[in-house]
């Protein structure tokens, strides 16, 4: 089976995040076509994002290279934009290039769980990326946490695809979404989540699972960082290693189908389906 990642990062770029990253690239290197390696290897169809330009650099540096693109680019694909996290230091315009480059705009949204910047400025960062996305027809990855009404309001302005990324908010606004013709991203918790003892989230993915038409469902890991956040959040000992990667996705991908009457190999074509129709593209000869 063709598994599709729908949102992730590459860990190295997690890893060694805060340091002088100029000064570990060849670590960096390394660990990255680790990755990559292990993704070939399961044939998992990956959807790489990044929220600062510089890790649009790293990623697009590294998967545009004659040897690393020549090796993985087939089955990869990116996204760029400004993350609500780090929202308060870049302004949109300055990196026009790399909107014109990627495959789609994300993950950009707002969020007032995890982040400290100010709405305001929040709101005026996603808003003008919103716009490049239309002036640029690009489909759009969105991170929505604590602000799920406000940009459902707000995407009713702007046409085009979206795909909510690892939603976790209400089913009030979950229906909006889906009403508004969004795609959805099942989070790297979708099997586990029970194990962990999070009933909320539990619940969450049994009514997203009743809700969301086949036709607009994705499944992601978020990368490797978050299979150890999530252990970590919930007090489990065992450290995450690359082929959580893989054992993560068929989980879910396993789960998903079930819940949808499907064997999973009718749901993995599905997913293909649903990647093509949000890039826009009636057929996509190197998506098999």
């Amino acid at each position: 089976m063709r598994v599709i990642d729908m949102h992730a990062h590459l860990f190295c770029f997690s890893a060694f995040e805060g340091q002088a990253q100029e000064a570990c690239k060849k670590a960096m290197r390394q660990l990255a076509e680790e990755e990559l390696q292990i993704r070939q290897k399961h044939g998992i169809l990956t959807f790489f994002s990044s929220g600062t330009p510089k890790e649009w650099e790293f990623v697009s540096g590294l998967l545009t290279a004659p040897d690393c693109g020549k090796k993985y680019g087939r089955d990869l694909y990116r996204s760029f934009g400004i993350h609500p996290w780090y929202s308060d230091q870049y302004e949109p315009d300055e990196f026009l290039k790399y909107y014109q480059e990627c495959d789609a705009i994300g993950e950009i949204g707002a969020d007032s769980v995890w982040c400290g910047v100010p709405l305001e400025r929040q709101y005026r960062i996603f808003q003008r990326q919103m716009e490049l996305a239309v002036l640029y027809d690009k489909p759009v990855i969105l991170h929505t946490k604590g602000q799920e009404p406000w940009i459902a309001d707000q995407i009713q302005k702007y046409p085009g695809r979206v795909c909510i990324h690892w939603y976790s908010g209400n089913m009030q606004t979950l229906t909006r979404f889906r009403d508004a013709g969004c795609y959805f991203t099942l989070g790297p918790d979708l099997a586990s989540c029970r194990n962990y003892g999070d009933q909320a989230a539990a619940e969450r993915y049994d009514w997203m699972l009743r809700e969301i038409p086949a036709e607009r469902l994705f499944i992601e890991t978020d990368g490797l960082v978050s299979i150890a956040w999530l252990r970590e959040v919930h007090g489990k000992k065992e450290k995450a290693n690359l082929t959580d990667i893989p054992d993560t996705l068929l989980k879910s991908l396993t789960t998903a189908a079930k819940a949808k009457n499907m064997e999973p190999e009718d749901l993995c074509e599905r997913m293909r389906e649903n990647l093509r129709e949000f890039l826009g593209y009636k057929q996509i000869c190197h998506l098999p």
